[in-house]
């Protein structure tokens, strides 16, 4: 397994003389009940709320911010305009169940079509389940690419929301000492910030000259 996050993370987890095994998870609800359970110790960008945060140990250190648009179908662009969430009133809009959208959606009115879970987003916006969804812009444009699907879907230019992600801990598991690591934790990703290496693990994805987050 490999990727921005999974990098970082394997250079953290040396220095802790840790060997971690990542596991995909396709279904949010999955992962946060085995957080709560604490059967697994750890997850991968998860936004902060308050919710969230009485079973979760957030890190201080954050090292990726992650935008947030309204993908709709390629055939739709110049139909569907978004200025405001009055713009999408006629339409169905697409969740995906137990992903920390903004209240301000949420509490918009708007009509929601639930998507059971994550990796069925694009594929029920092209089978016209619904005319749009919100979903992280550059990691849904990267499953797009590799599915083929790129030429058929767009996003509208209006950011939803853009935050910061974080790698958290469960406050729940056995795992011995998880306090003690997750300080730990931050002091890594921080010296990690300070000697450049994060930088290089950005730019041996994404190319130099890209926005990272070095809060």
């Amino acid at each position: 397994m490999k990727g921005i996050v999974v990098d970082v993370l394997k250079e953290v987890f040396d220095e802790l003389s840790i060997k971690p095994i990542f596991k995909i998870v396709d279904s949010d609800s999955r992962i946060q009940a085995e957080l709560i359970a604490g059967r697994i110790q750890m997850a991968m960008l998860y936004s902060k709320n308050a919710e969230r945060q009485r079973y979760l140990i957030y890190p201080d250190q954050s090292f990726i911010d992650i935008s947030w648009n309204l993908f709709i179908r390629n055939e739709d662009l110049g139909k569907i305009q978004f200025t405001n969430y009055q713009d999408l009133t006629s339409l169905n809009i697409g969740v995906v169940k137990d992903v920390s959208y903004t209240e301000e959606f949420l509490n918009s009115g708007l009509k929601f079509i639930q998507v059971p879970r994550t990796g069925l987003e694009l594929r029920m916006l092209l089978a016209k389940r619904f005319d749009a969804i919100p979903l992280p812009t550059v990691s849904t444009i990267f499953e797009a690419k590799e599915s083929e699907a790129l030429s058929q879907i767009t996003y509208l230019p209006k950011v939803i929301k853009n935050k910061p992600y974080y790698n958290v801990f469960s406050k729940s598991t056995k795992y011995p000492d998880i306090q003690s690591i997750s300080q730990r934790y931050d002091e890594i990703i921080l010296n990690m910030k300070n000697d450049g290496r994060i930088l290089r693990i950005f730019e041996k994805y994404l190319g130099a000259g890209h926005q990272w987050n070095d809060q």
